[in-house]
């Protein structure tokens, strides 16, 4: 019974099956066979059979419509998973899904793509190479800058020491120093300006007593020797004079302390004190030891003045010379941000390799000509101003960092201030002094 119901069944799903085809497949003569990868896998009651063949007649959405010389009828087309005409309305009603698998056709579109040197721009140096280069030029353009004022006071020093002697060099280092001592002080008293600190309204003498103390340090140095070439004092009345000058000075500054009556005395206290221990340090390392050029000149000659002052200038320049070309490490970079080992290096190493030729140059037929071992003596001046003269500058630098200015001054331009040209040249000069009194003399 049962094997006789299936076989009623078999032969009904055949004559569907046969009505099926002959209805449709007669509408799809323009259909390629190989459109079905395989048939329908859909089994149902036969209600959506007609309707799964009907839709792989029509176009797939997106491919090129069969033209009919020129109708533009609205023709479904056929996207998937539900069909719309091709004047692209929405899909109304319920979209039926696709059960019949297709192979699907990929269109391959070829691209061109522009060569990498049409389109690809120049490549652009990194940052750092071009901050490196910036750098670099305006070193070089900062070096350019101070030759032409360093050769005018070279050649303005040469003039003077030529026609004037022993007495324009004295008037000479009294200039220098009083510019030295103007513009260090003149820093610390700017930045407590600028920074608010209390003034010292009740000490207004302040101003007088500064060039006072100046006064007496001269008496005690470069003043002394310029009075004893120019009048009969002794060096005694010149003792006194300065011991005078001194406790006038501690008188008149205690008196002035005493005289303050004000709430905020204790506040101009330490300001008042801050600037005078600014004063006599300037005193001390500026005109203090300067003045060692006076000694050194009076009993060795100029000869051993400018050679070692040409020695610092050499330094000096290679050591910016050698930092601009090679410098990477930087030497202190707290205080000099600028100063690079290989500068320091490099600068060490030409002076020592210049000092004995130099020295035979201005000193063998100079002032100091009959100077036994003078390549030997040259060469330790030279490791002096090397390795211990530039820390004047350092100490410059700090002083500078600290009160927050780029120079002490613009007396030279390109170079700053006196200080900042001299400040290696101040250490240098008691060195000078103190090592050809020791081994010069005995020689």
């Amino acid at each position: 019974m049962r094997a006789a119901q299936a076989s009623l069944l078999l032969l009904q799903f055949s004559s569907h099956l046969s009505e099926c085809s002959s209805s449709s497949f007669g509408r799809l003569g323009n259909v390629s066979p190989h459109a079905f990868k395989k048939p329908s896998s859909h089994r149902g009651n036969g209600k959506y059979d007609a309707h799964d063949v009907a839709l792989h007649h029509l176009p797939r959405g997106g491919q090129q419509q069969p033209s009919d010389g020129g109708s533009s009828s609205s023709t479904p087309t056929y996207h998937g998973n539900y069909v719309s005409s091709s004047a692209g309305e929405e899909p109304k009603g319920t979209v039926m899904p696709a059960v019949v698998q297709t192979t699907s056709t990929t269109t391959t579109t070829t691209t061109t793509t522009p060569s990498a040197s049409a389109t690809t721009p120049a490549p652009t140096p990194p940052a750092v190479v071009l901050s490196s280069a910036t750098s670099t030029n305006s070193k070089l353009a900062n070096l350019q800058e101070r030759t032409g004022p360093a050769v005018v006071m070279l050649g303005a020093t040469y003039l003077l020491l030529k026609y004037t002697g022993s007495k324009g060099f004295l008037g000479l280092v009294f200039l220098i120093q009083l510019k030295m001592y103007q513009e260090s002080t003149s820093v610390v008293e700017d930045y407590k300006s600028k920074s608010g600190a209390l003034e010292d309204d009740g000490i207004g003498s302040y101003e007088l007593q500064k060039w006072w103390w100046f006064a007496t340090a001269m008496m005690a140095t470069t003043g002394r020797k310029m009075i004893s070439d120019n009048t009969s004092w002794s060096m005694d009345q010149m003792n006194l004079i300065t011991f005078g000058m001194s406790s006038i000075s501690l008188l008149w500054a205690v008196i002035q302390l005493a005289m303050i009556d004000s709430p905020s005395a204790e506040a101009i206290y330490r300001s008042y004190l801050g600037k005078v221990a600014s004063c006599h340090f300037s005193l001390l390392f500026l005109v203090g030891q300067s003045s060692f050029w006076i000694k050194t000149a009076s009993e060795y000659g100029l000869a051993w003045i400018l050679f070692p002052a040409l020695l610092v200038i050499v330094n000096d320049t290679m050591a910016y010379v050698f930092g601009v070309l090679i410098g990477k490490h930087k030497l202190i970079p707290r205080l000099s941000p600028k100063k690079t080992v290989e500068g320091f290096v490099g600068a060490g190493l030409s002076t020592m390799a210049v000092a004995a030729p130099l020295a035979r140059k201005m000193i063998g037929g100079g002032d100091g000509g009959g100077v036994s071992n003078l390549g030997r003596h040259a060469v330790i001046l030279a490791l002096y101003v090397s390795f211990v003269s530039p820390f004047g500058g350092f100490l410059a630098s700090a002083t500078k960092r600290a009160h927050g200015a780029k120079d002490f001054g613009n007396f030279i331009p390109g170079h700053g201030g006196a200080v900042d040209r001299f400040d290696c040249q101040v250490v240098t000069a008691p060195f000078v002094y103190l090592y050809l009194k020791k081994f010069l003399s005995s020689e």
